[in-house]
């Protein structure tokens, strides 16, 4: 018998998607919004953090953030991606933080990188990532909070122009427009205040 039972097959559990967790929630099960909010953490504080470059401060935003997801979630509409609607919630919370404290310094992300070149072996100036990091935390002053939104998640999120249109709300033309000033802004500051580095500037 018990050699019987031990051939039965056991049903693996399954974790809700995203969707049935706010379909949960809205039916009024606050565990569900906490297992909402332990999946999406990371994935939202690494991305305020990419903008924001504080830990403090990004850690603040990802709570800002959380509390709007709370109050916004009956607009949440199912048909589309819910980490759609949640970047958007992001980068708007994140945009409107960078416009109050733009002109302070840790306004600006000291742990991007500038172009990812570092993987091209036709390059002829090895960067450390710790230079890099530091040349695009001096010139991506010039970039305003939209642009640089832009820039980070096309270039460090690997975002689709399309998408980042969804996320933001904006047209696609809108989003290669930014894209294009962006990287038009750092070129020229990188050839008028960084010249060595100049070279290593590669249109994707």
């Amino acid at each position: 018998m018990s050699a019987e039972l031990l051939m039965i097959p056991t049903i693996p559990s399954v974790e809700p998607d995203d969707r049935q967790l706010v379909q949960t929630i809205r039916a009024g099960d606050t565990d569900a919004f906490e297992t909402l909010v332990r999946r999406k953490t990371t994935k939202v504080y690494a991305l305020c953090y990419r903008v924001i470059g504080n830990s403090e401060d990004a850690k603040d935003i990802s709570q800002l953030v959380f509390l709007k997801l709370w109050e916004n979630l009956e607009k949440y509409d199912p048909q589309y991606a819910f980490d759609t609607w949640l970047y958007r919630m992001v980068t708007n919370v994140a945009i409107d933080f960078m416009r109050n404290k733009q002109s302070r310094d840790n306004a600006v992300n000291s742990n991007l990188r500038l172009v990812k070149t570092a993987a091209d072996a036709e390059q002829t100036v090895a960067v450390q990532r710790k230079e890099v990091e530091n040349v695009f935390n001096e010139i991506s002053t010039v970039l305003s909070p939209k642009q640089k939104t832009v820039f980070i998640m096309n270039q460090m999120e690997d975002l689709p122009s399309a998408e980042i249109a969804r996320i933001l709300g904006c047209r696609e033309s809108t989003v290669r427009n930014h894209l294009f000033n962006a990287r038009k802004l750092m070129q020229l500051q990188l050839q008028q205040r960084y010249p060595e580095y100049a070279q290593l500037w590669r249109e994707r």
